[in-house]
């Protein structure tokens, strides 16, 4: 299938999700987990032919088209090349896991198909024959089908469980964790410092401009010179 029509056109439901996923995943909730259910209460009341048989046949048969036209893709396209490289992120580790569940599960409920026909038709060729029905159930029903039928749906119902919640973390629904991919902070408990005198900032004074320097001394101011006293003129006698 090409991967175009995995992706397009859009679904309905918001979650950014193509439209064949929308209805796959209402497909799942509303129409096949339903169905499940309804045919285990048809084995419990004994309805086996023809309500349990159909039931059981129309199942595995939805289920398989869905499988090869839908799961398949996406598994491919989103899951198979990076499961190996991050193998704890919930993104590939679920559909990987829904895989692994949901395989054996489908070829279980092929088993079951295969009896419940083969029974019928020994048990149709033994009419035929003249048998006494009596004998039937001993001499032609295969042993332990209980315990198969159980099996297939406890398995589909958990594969089933599984991709929902696939869904729902491929389009971030759901948080998801992601081990593997990129490291994840680890939550450690808040440390709370010691107490201790706050100390105030230290305030930094302004720096002190150099004084400036005064100018170059000038010479001292050079003394007067002595001059020579003005001899007074001599004294003459008086007149």
């Amino acid at each position: 299938m090409p991967v175009e029509v995995y992706l397009q056109p859009p679904g309905f439901l918001g979650t950014g999700a193509s439209l064949l996923a929308d209805l796959t995943l209402m497909g799942y909730i509303l129409l096949i987990v339903p169905a499940m259910l309804v045919g285990f209460v048809f084995a419990r009341r004994a309805m086996f032919r023809p309500y349990h048989k159909w039931t059981m046949i129309i199942i595995t048969i939805v289920n398989t088209i869905l499988i090869f036209v839908l799961m398949i893709t996406a598994y491919r396209f989103d899951v198979a090349e990076n499961f190996p490289r991050q193998p704890g992120n919930s993104r590939y580790l679920l559909p990987t896991l829904h895989a692994i569940i949901g395989l054996p599960a489908q070829l279980l409920a092929f088993y079951n198909i295969y009896r419940m026909v083969r029974e019928d038709g020994q048990i149709a060729a033994a009419r035929k024959r003249g048998e006494p029905e009596a004998g039937f159930a001993q001499k032609y029903f295969f042993k332990n089908a209980k315990l198969t039928m159980r099996l297939t749906l406890g398995l589909w119902l958990a594969a089933a469980t599984l991709g929902v919640v696939s869904y729902l973390i491929r389009y971030d629904v759901l948080t998801t964790f992601a081990g593997g991919g990129g490291a994840t902070p680890v939550a450690t408990p808040e440390v709370t410092p010691a107490v201790t005198p706050e100390t105030t900032p230290e305030i930094e004074l302004p720096v002190a401009a150099a004084e400036p320097e005064p100018p170059a001394s000038t010479q001292e101011a050079r003394q007067p010179v002595a001059t020579e006293e003005i001899e007074q003129p001599a004294s003459t006698p008086e007149s």
